[in-house]
């Protein structure tokens, strides 16, 4: 487990492989720079950008396509892609690192990044994915503490607009968000930097680079507070549009976090 020694605006992690890791305190402006800097690195890849970004869109309407008169089902695929997003997003952060080195990147080289690091990327896709189960296996007891089975009564016709018109899809809604935010908040803060951490140092192991992210989570309260809301607004921008928003929105929170990530971790190579 690290052993942290802070400052006021640095705190010291010491990692049981001898590693020396700098976490640095951010200011709630800092989040407009991380995303201009990915606004400006989309026009330096945009074939690879966009490949992403139309992955994320074709996934997420396929989704509406298929469930759209299954409200229930919309609203857990949805938080699917919240929770796996980190995940989804590891070829942007290679696209991004290879930028930040004044490389080209290669898409095929991108899709295939999480080979740097094959076991402990997989052991946290593997966590991500319990989680996820976990999330799965909780949305119908969630349905049925918020008295779904009036549900049956509701138009199937009227597909989501339906549902949510009804008084047993306002009262899911509720439950169903306070138990969304409450599982984004645990994945939010065990993965805002661990893939990004495993993609530059092979050294780190899945489980120190988690526990790392919790805690710069927690030295920075407010900022990756405000950080979550944002990345949460473009994702809700994304999911009414159907997806199509996160053509640009997937590459560029992918890239923003790529940033936000350099800024807070700083590698001790004396």
């Amino acid at each position: 487990m690290p052993q942290v020694i802070s400052s006021s605006h640095i705190h010291d992690h010491y990692l049981e492989n001898g590693e020396h890791l700098i976490s640095h305190d951010a200011k709630v402006s800092d989040i407009g720079v991380w995303l201009k800097k990915a606004w400006d690195d989309i026009p330096n890849a945009p074939r690879e950008s966009l490949f992403y970004g139309f992955v994320m869109w074709f996934a997420m309407f396929s989704v509406f396509l298929m469930f759209r008169q299954q409200a229930v089902m919309i609203f857990k695929y949805a938080t699917f892609f919240v929770m796996l997003s980190p995940f989804l997003a590891t070829g942007l952060y290679y696209i991004a690192q290879q930028l930040e080195q004044g490389k080209h990147p290669e898409l095929k080289h991108s899709m295939f990044a999480w080979r740097n690091n094959t076991t402990e990327i997989a052991s946290f896709a593997l966590i991500l994915g319990v989680v996820v189960a976990a999330w799965s296996l909780m949305t119908p007891l969630i349905a049925a503490i918020a008295q779904s089975n009036s549900l049956l009564i509701v138009n199937p016709d009227e597909g989501l607009m339906g549902f949510l018109k009804s008084e047993a899809g306002l009262n899911f809604m509720v439950f169903f968000m306070v138990g969304a935010v409450i599982i984004s908040a645990f994945v939010f803060s065990i993965s805002v930097i661990t893939l990004p951490l495993l993609l530059k140092d092979k050294n780190i192991g899945v489980i120190n680079a988690m526990i790392l992210s919790f805690k710069v989570v927690m030295e920075n309260k407010l900022v990756m507070l405000v950080w979550a809301l944002t990345i949460g607004m473009f994702l809700t921008l994304g999911l009414v549009t159907l997806g199509f928003a996160m053509i640009l929105i997937m590459p560029l929170l992918g890239y923003a976090s790529w940033h936000a990530f350099n800024q807070l971790i700083e590698f001790d190579n004396a």
